[in-house]
């Protein structure tokens, strides 16, 4: 017999988690998809995109693409040409493709695996985040200088105050804008109420000064009686959060931060700030080509995110060191 502790709560917790991802698998995020598809092309069309390569990853990709018929759920990777008569929402031929090293697309749009999954077990929500981040990372690389990648990913990407994957992210470009939505936004299951992003970067080509918005730094606030760490970009822009700040106390480890709000409201609130998105966009001189007019990438070409990211995965990489700011009383498994 084994004499080694048995940790009930560690097996609650993953049973937890496993009934929450079976949920998600189960349960179609795809009425939402839609109306999240609906306003980002919208935004892309305000920004100057009209014509180019596109690429659609994860879940709902087709429904992300912005086809018309997209029954059944889909976990694929889909590609297409848009032109400039083409209208969002009609019919569009469009691929099913794996992703090479050396592809280029003008507008990179991707659901990150899990990103709504509220999970309870911190060895789980390690794995998602940092799955998350290189996934963020290697389909950044696949945008050429002057697209766009867009994300839908889990609050922690943002949150997280090791600031290693956002830096990463900011050395290869910048970052028009986020939308917070409320929890339960996707799927309005137990389980499945997990506060997401949508983040609009815009690659940047190498010895190019950095016009993005400030994402790096987090910082603590107080919300229902306690701490909880919240990206810096989100505090200086509340309009940008659909819905009322909120602590959600776990059982593991620190409060992490939520989004309430009511579904009726997601369709106006994400026209909203996906529209001040387009006109800081078009203010600040971050529309469509404008990084790379006049130059194209070339397929072999390495940008410094490249770079880095392949500094970081040689054997003995130093570990990513928390912001000086967050240095106390974190273990890296917060969310």
């Amino acid at each position: 017999m084994s004499t080694e502790p048995h940790d009930d709560g560690r097996d609650l917790r993953r049973q937890a988690d496993e009934i929450a991802l079976d949920d998600h698998v189960a349960t179609s995020a795809r009425p939402a998809h839609r109306i999240i598809a609906t306003h980002l092309w919208a935004m892309l069309r305000g920004l100057g995109f009209d014509h180019g390569r596109v690429l659609a990853v994860g879940e709902d990709a087709a429904t992300l693409l912005g086809l018309p018929h997209t029954d059944g759920h889909s976990f694929i990777s889909l590609a297409a040409d848009i032109t400039p008569d083409h209208a969002p929402g009609a019919e569009l031929p469009a691929r099913e493709t794996v992703p090479r090293a050396g592809d280029r697309y003008d507008v990179v749009i991707a659901s990150l695996p899990y990103n709504d999954v509220r999970l309870q077990d911190p060895a789980h929500v390690v794995l998602r985040r940092a799955g998350q981040a290189r996934l963020a990372l290697a389909l950044q690389r696949l945008t050429r200088p002057g697209g766009y990648t867009v994300l839908l990913a889990s609050h922690d990407l943002m949150d997280n105050p090791y600031p290693e994957a956002r830096r990463q992210l900011h050395l290869g470009g910048d970052l028009l804008g986020a939308v917070r939505l409320p929890a339960g936004a996707h799927r309005q299951l137990p389980g499945l109420d997990l506060t997401t992003d949508l983040l609009v970067l815009q690659r940047r080509r190498e010895n190019v000064a950095s016009r993005s918005q400030g994402f790096e730094r987090t910082q603590s606030i107080r919300a229902d009686g306690r701490d909880v760490e919240i990206n810096a970009y989100f505090d200086n822009h509340v309009d940008q959060v659909l819905g009322t700040v909120g602590a959600d106390p776990l059982a593991w480890g620190p409060a992490a931060i939520t989004v309430t709000s009511t579904p009726d409201r997601l369709d106006r609130d994400l026209a909203d700030a996906l529209g001040s998105i387009t006109s800081h966009g078009q203010r600040a001189g971050l529309t469509f080509g404008s990084a790379d007019v006049l130059d194209p990438v070339r397929p072999t070409e390495s940008s410094t995110a490249d770079v880095v990211h392949e500094r970081d995965d040689r054997p003995g990489a130093r570990k990513p060191r928390p912001h000086h700011s967050h240095t106390h009383g974190h273990t890296g498994l917060e969310r």
